[in-house]
């Protein structure tokens, strides 16, 4: 039976509307889904595609199936229940799994069907954003990254909209001199000594604007204070066309750099006058061409100003055999660094000759040529003289012959020899007995004064010191800019020595930049002390030689007749052993010598002793502590720790023994015998069937700064057979710190080579963060002192979560030393420390005992 008209009307609009609704469910840009009972009843295409399902398989699939873990299914059901059963929309960021096992994020929004009935069902609406986070994530990381740039840069960075500073970094306001909070807001006109300097350099920024360019330039500008100082100012605007939305201000303080520019304007324009001015002729010649001479040198040879440069020294010589046979005088001398000096009969322009006194001084130059710098005195009037006297002692000579007045002349010439002869054998004794550096007396006259000092001592009941000076860090003076300045800074500690003390006491130099000050019949100690004090502020001035300022402060020991021995022999040893101990004690002071310094001297030398004697017996062996990862609750490598089973004594921890090695210089040979050993146990591991682990060796600061590190690590790889992917080194920050770009070569060709770097003790002393970012290292280690209190600072605290922190964004690995408890294990755990070491897990052990640790852990 048909229906009525009316009931058709209804039925058609009603398909229509349903055909309406079907097209939208189908071609909605976004997906949509049907769920009741927690069950996938309907979807769209879009919706099935973007989860990889057929939408017929789609249908009736539970809807945990769509999530990463039933974990994160319950947390977005506890998040969005309450609020879908309060009829309400719920909105989020979920993520979804997808058939094929992948994710993606989605945004979401769903709502019960009917608000009244929730149980009836819900839509979800789903727009995949997995992109958009990534951006997101992207952008902020980025800022991050800026943000920390910002914060740690050795420049002052400020941000400015108009003329008002909207913020900047804590090195902007340290250089004003106030706080950051202080700045914002400030006008930047403050920051200038007046209104024209500010009005002149903005209007210098706005000229670079419109060109394009970086504004920079260099001003004076004011602190909070009043105080002035000197600035590199670099600008740009965020936007050229419209600066006053917005422009950044980086601040470099050059005020030192200002003021060292004036002060060699000062010294050059000093030695210009001194050389101009000066009344004998200076030239600087090349290779034997003249490249620069002063006034005086042209008119000794009678030439124009500047004529003679670039000229060849032959044009002054009467002959080429004089100038070759000159040449071939002063090339060895000159070669060896020593002044050459010679006299020459040599040619003006005119042709006429004159008699030149010429001494010449190598200069040290980077390209390897021969440049001397040569002084011509004019000694023609002292020939003509020398000449004038020997023709009238020939005509003396002759007149003597021919009168008869020889005896008298003789007797006469005799006196003059005898005369002569007495000078010269005292020249020949002050030689012998003398330094010929300083002129101060040198070891053999120095022993004679202090006997005849130590028996008048005992005559009178005085005391006499003995005072050992050497110059600290005298060889890196020598070894950088010559022995040349070596010598003249001797000659200056030596001048300041003698003023130092009194006409009666007794300064020596025994060679080198070692001295040693006698004082004669004093009272007491403190009489010592007062000219090491004295000795101590002449010689903490600076002083200049040749352009270059140096320091030469000194470690002093001091012993005293008869409290520190009676014999010269003793009292000097024991002033040498109070100066090593001065040195020890941070260098530029001085030490009383004392009898326990004895006993740690015998103490060192007998343990050095030891020490090499077991090297050469093979009494050092290797422990091994295993490192875990909690990740997997495996071992995840071993440290190989060094202890010394001395026959005697036991088994010796390093911490009594390393010290001593490192100072002197053992720790070379024993730190190449540890990886050698280190390797070649890993290897016979392997052989063993046991696991190839990551194993880990101390490198001591010493053998990092080696030269030869690299081909020693190829050979010992070599050698063993051992994979370079392997090895661990472990190295201290302040080894990094030391010479940072040589430290940045070292650790790429290490890193090259497949050998893997951790900083050992992180934390306890300094790293720049922006080396630490260039640095191929994969491991941080964090030192054992932070562990063992972690639970109890919470400063400690701090710094293991931001270390923590920070590897994880540089994308380094974490691990904890010395964990011993279930408590620091747990801390650990919670500020996301995943890797340890530690007697928690298992104590340092031998060979034997490691490899079955190793195969128990190899078979779970």
């Amino acid at each position: 039976m048909s229906k009525p008209p009316s009931q058709m009307t209804v039925y058609d609009e009603l398909r229509k509307v349903m055909l309406e609704q079907r097209a939208i469910f189908d071609n909605v840009t976004v997906g949509v889904l049907f769920s009741r009972n927690r069950t996938v009843i309907a979807c769209n295409a879009l919706c099935a595609t973007t989860l990889g399902y057929p939408k017929e398989e789609l249908i009736g699939l539970s809807g945990m199936a769509l999530y990463p873990s039933e974990a994160a299914y319950r947390l977005m059901a506890r998040k969005a229940t309450p609020i879908l059963a309060a009829g309400k929309p719920f909105h989020d960021e979920i993520e979804y799994r997808r058939k094929d096992g992948s994710t993606f994020w989605a945004r979401t929004s769903a709502k019960a069907i009917d608000p009244q009935q929730p149980a009836n069902g819900t839509i979800w609406i789903i727009t995949d954003i997995t992109e958009e986070r990534r951006v997101r994530e992207e952008l902020a990381e980025k800022t991050h990254e800026l943000e920390a740039v910002f914060e740690t840069s050795f420049v002052g960075i400020a941000v400015l909209r108009g003329e008002n500073i909207l913020r900047c970094n804590q090195h902007y306001a340290e250089l004003i001199g106030v706080t950051v909070d202080e700045l914002i807001g400030q006008n930047m006109r403050a920051l200038y000594p007046n209104e024209a300097d500010y009005l002149n350099c903005q209007t210098a920024f706005r000229e670079s604007l419109q060109h394009g360019n970086e504004h920079q330039l260099e001003r004076r500008l004011c602190r909070q204070d009043g105080s002035l100082f000197w600035a590199r100012l670099s600008a740009r605007a965020f936007d050229p066309a419209r600066p006053d939305d917005g422009t950044v201000w980086m601040i470099e303080d050059i005020t030192d750099r200002k003021n060292a520019d004036e002060r060699v304007r000062t010294a050059l324009t000093e030695q210009q006058l001194i050389f101009n001015n000066a009344a004998v002729g200076m030239a600087f010649v090349r290779n034997r061409i003249i490249s620069r001479c002063n006034r005086k040198f042209e008119e000794l040879f009678g030439y124009a100003e500047n004529e003679l440069i670039n000229s060849s020294t032959l044009i002054l010589y009467p002959t080429l055999r004089d100038y070759d046979e000159d040449g071939m005088a002063v090339l060895n001398p000159l070669q060896c660094g020593e002044t050459a000096i010679s006299e020459r009969l040599m040619r003006r322009k005119d042709g006429s000759q004159l008699w030149i006194r010429a001494t010449g001084h190598r200069a040290n130059t980077p390209d390897g040529g021969l440049d001397v710098i040569w002084i011509y005195e004019d000694v023609t009037e002292r020939h003509q003289a020398e000449d004038a006297l020997l023709r009238a002692h020939d005509e003396l000579e002759q007149r003597v012959v021919e009168r008869t007045s020889e005896l008298a002349r003789t007797n006469s010439q005799l006196q003059e020899e005898i005369y002569e002869r007495l000078q010269a054998e005292q020249r020949i004794w002050h030689v012998a007995h003398h330094d010929a550096l300083t002129g101060l007396p040198n070891r053999s006259l120095l022993m004679d004064r202090l006997d005849q000092a130590l028996t008048q001592a005992a005559r009178s009941q005085q005391r006499v010191a003995i005072m050992f000076l050497d110059l600290d860090r005298f060889k890196s003076i020598n070894d950088t800019l010559g022995h040349h300045i070596g010598d003249l800074l001797l000659k200056h500690v030596a001048s300041h020595l003698r003023e130092a003390v009194r006409a009666m006491d007794t300064v020596s130099r025994l060679g080198g930049d070692e001295f040693v000050v006698v004082l004669h019949e004093i009272q007491d100690m403190d009489d010592a002390v007062r000219v090491a004090e004295k000795i101590l502020a002449r010689l903490a001035t600076a002083v200049k030689l040749e352009g270059h300022t140096l320091y030469a402060t000194p470690s002093i020991g001091i012993s005293l007749y008869p409290d520190d021995g009676r014999e010269a022999y003793q009292l000097m040893k024991n002033a040498d052993t109070a100066m090593y101990h001065a040195k020890e004690s941070g260098r530029n002071n001085f030490q009383l010598f004392t009898s326990q310094m004895n006993d740690e001297t015998e103490r060192v030398f007998t343990l050095e002793q030891r020490m090499r004697r077991a090297l050469e017996a093979g009494h050092f062996v290797l422990h091994y502590q295993p490192l875990f990862d909690h990740n997997d609750g495996n071992i995840c490598g071993v440290e190989a720790l060094v202890r010394w089973n001395d026959p005697q004594h036991g088994l010796i921890p390093p911490q009594e023994f390393l010290p001593v090695a490192e100072e002197i210089g053992l720790i070379l040979p024993l730190g190449e015998w540890i990886l050698r050993e280190a390797c070649r146990q890993q290897m016979a591991w392997q052989a063993q069937g046991l696991p190839a682990l990551r194993m880990s060796v101390n490198l001591s600061a010493r053998q990092f700064r080696q030269k030869s590190l690299i081909n020693t690590l190829q050979n010992i790889l070599t050698e063993t057979g051992m994979n370079a992917r392997q090895l661990e080194l472990e190295i201290t920050e302040s080894s990094l710190m030391h010479d940072a770009d040589e430290t940045l070569i070292k650790l790429r060709q290490l890193t090259e080579m497949g050998i893997t770097l951790a900083i050992d003790d992180f934390g306890t002393g300094y790293s720049s963060l922006s080396y630490l970012k260039k640095y191929s290292v994969n491991r941080l280690k964090i030192d054992r002192d932070f562990v063992r209190s972690l639970c109890d600072n919470q400063d400690d605290a701090a710094i293991v979560s931001t270390i923590v922190a920070m590897a994880s964004h540089l994308g380094l690995h974490t691990m904890a030393e010395g964990v011993e408890t279930q408590d620091q294990l747990q801390a650990l755990l919670d500020l996301g420390c995943k890797q340890f070491q530690g007697n928690l897990f298992s104590q340092p052990l031998p060979a034997v005992d490691a490899a079955l640790l190793l195969e128990k852990a190899g078979r779970q």
